[in-house]
């Protein structure tokens, strides 16, 4: 009886680390593209190999990684790039408390631990599926460690590909980062006030950035659809 409890654990264990590897699977080919676009465009711009590397595995933000490359190739200034970073990832705060209410079930510390490795595009599988489904920590953290891992094994390939090719046209880094973000976003939108808030948001990022926001126009484009939401959720009331 024992023997066979230990059994369906494991076979139970072993459908989680599925169901988590098939909840990030539809971005993962995106992961690629864009993980091997910042891996060329680093060694491009004179950044270590291994430093390239390094940043994928502890920062682990491509827009970031992105802007951050290009910052310390122009030789700015440690607390530039520093700030910079930390506004255009100040977005996961709103994210991270957005999830919170669904993920009781960890301890402190592991929450710290899946915030470490939260993105937009686990941010968005998440807050689709954990509300609806009972899903196991083991579920959860494989969606994360998976998408790590391919983000971290892309830049390496990046880097290899980058010190021979160069070319960072290839990989489409534009289209395939906008396209994920729309194949995540239209699923989530279930109501008026959802369509509103989108709408706001993409005119708030398309206008910014028009003129000449720069790395601010997330944060603001966050902060406008917030508002947005908020007015239209207490007019609703």
């Amino acid at each position: 009886m024992n023997q066979a409890s230990k059994s369906s654990g494991k076979l139970n264990g072993w459908r989680d680390v599925a169901r988590g590897v098939g909840v990030i699977s539809p971005v993962l080919m995106v992961y690629v593209a864009i993980g091997m676009a910042y891996g060329v465009l680093a060694v491009d711009n004179g950044i270590p190999p291994w430093l390239a590397v390094l940043m994928s595995a502890l920062v682990y933000a491509g827009t970031a990684q992105l802007v951050g490359v290009q910052m310390i190739a122009l030789s700015l200034p440690a607390l530039s790039i520093i700030v910079t970073a930390a506004v255009i990832n100040a977005r996961f705060f709103v994210m991270a408390s957005a999830l919170v209410p669904h993920l009781r079930q960890l301890k402190w510390w592991e929450r710290t631990l899946y915030a470490t490795q939260l993105t937009d595009a686990t941010f968005a599988l998440h807050i689709a599926r954990l509300p609806k489904t009972n899903a196991s920590k083991t579920e959860i953290f494989t969606t994360n460690i998976v998408g790590h891992f391919v983000w971290v094994g892309s830049t390496i390939a990046g880097v290899v590909v980058g010190q021979t090719a160069g070319n960072l046209d290839a990989f489409a880094i534009d289209f395939a980062m906008a396209a994920m973000f729309i194949g995540l976003l239209v699923p989530l939108i279930r109501d008026r006030v959802q369509v509103l808030v989108a709408i706001g948001a993409a005119a708030a990022t398309i206008g910014f950035q028009a003129m000449g926001a720069s790395f601010w126009t997330i944060l603001i484009a966050t902060l406008v659809g917030l508002l947005i939401g908020w007015s239209a959720d207490r007019w609703a009331k």
